[in-house]
């Protein structure tokens, strides 16, 4: 079990245009979208607010387990309102929940219906890989022992060897899986006839428990490449990961590449998140996530990478979404819980 950091020292985070409009469903997010514009409720563009959020952070943190106990509500956040100013949301799976104070310790909440967060495990509408020629990060991947289909994230390195990153829903069936285990892409939810045998591009070399008793922080899995394979660091929405990270901060502008949706575009609407996700083996609970509106995934586009609109710096790792809300990882916590680097 993995806990969030201590908010210790003082959060700055930098706002050009936020609005929080959500509904949410975890695992391997999936829809197609045209580019995020700003809310018409947003600060204009251009406009930067230099906030401190480590109290609302602090506040949010000592009301959730309270709030988690009121029939409805699903998690927290921290963000801000229209004005700029600092917020904590409450994300509810149904309309009209009771008993949400407008205020906590003096910070007003903002309640956002996200619905029931799911994993997204087995999507919906397949949109397969082209098969052959060189594997591109941002497509359709998947375990061989299901019928499903997730997304490759990026490539990245562990003692100077190579390994391909996604969640542990993907890669390792939530905890069922073995080491060793054979992983394809696509996957095979987008093999024809679906289901169908697809090409094996690794295998399974090591995945983050994801607790269902406890907190969580990441979900997520490396594989190692089968050898002689041709892959691309680029993602095929056309850009390759930095190798340095950028810590989410409400507003920042971002992107990823999904085996569904393809390339979207989005900001950070919410940081220092706790939201219950619906597993098909649980709820799990995941602390100190990063929220983007409901657009920037779809169902299939578990395990892609949000990386910064300007320069590619990998934010957070994607894993659950759904019409109002999406969800990834920190990315410097996938990195330290399975000892990698994104790889140059």
């Amino acid at each position: 079990m993995r806990h969030p950091p201590r908010f210790r020292s003082p959060l700055f985070v930098s706002v050009a245009a936020v609005a929080v409009t959500l509904a949410v469903v975890a695992g391997c997010g999936r829809e197609s979208t045209p580019p995020m514009a700003p809310s018409s409720s947003a600060p204009a563009a251009g406009t930067a607010l230099r906030l401190d959020l480590s109290h609302t952070m602090d506040v949010q943190n000592r009301a959730t387990p309270n709030l988690l106990r009121i029939p409805g509500v699903i998690g927290s956040g921290t963000s801000v309102d229209e004005k700029g100013q600092p917020v904590v949301v409450v994300y509810t799976d149904r309309p009209a929940v009771g008993g949400i104070l407008p205020q906590l310790e003096g910070v007003p909440t903002r309640v956002v219906m996200t619905g029931k967060v799911i994993a997204y495990a087995k999507p919906v509408d397949p949109k397969a890989r082209p098969g052959g020629g060189t594997l591109q990060m941002g497509t359709s991947t998947g375990n061989d022992n299901e019928c499903a289909s997730g997304t490759l994230s990026c490539v990245v390195t562990k003692g100077g060897t190579e390994y391909f990153l996604s969640n542990n829903h993907v890669f390792a069936r939530e905890n069922a899986a073995s080491n060793g285990e054979r992983i394809d892409a696509p996957g095979r939810y987008d093999g024809k006839p679906r289901c169908a045998q697809t090409p094996q591009i690794g295998t399974l070399a090591a995945y983050q428990n994801i607790s269902f008793s406890g907190n969580n922080v990441v979900d997520c899995a490396i594989t190692k490449p089968s050898a002689g394979l041709a892959y691309s660091k680029v993602e095929a929405g056309g850009y390759q990961p930095a190798t340095s990270t950028v810590a989410a901060s409400v507003g920042l502008a971002c992107k990823k590449t999904g085996r569904t949706s393809g390339l979207t575009t989005g900001s950070v609407q919410a940081i220092n998140v706790t939201i219950q996700v619906q597993y098909s083996a649980g709820v799990a609970t995941f602390t100190n996530q990063v929220q983007f509106p409901g657009s920037f995934i779809r169902s299939g586009d578990s395990g892609s990478l949000a990386v910064t609109a300007s320069g590619n710096n990998p934010v957070a790792l994607m894993f659950a979404g759904g019409s109002g809300g999406s969800f990834g990882n920190p990315i410097n916590s996938v990195l330290s819980a399975l000892a990698i680097s994104i790889a140059p």
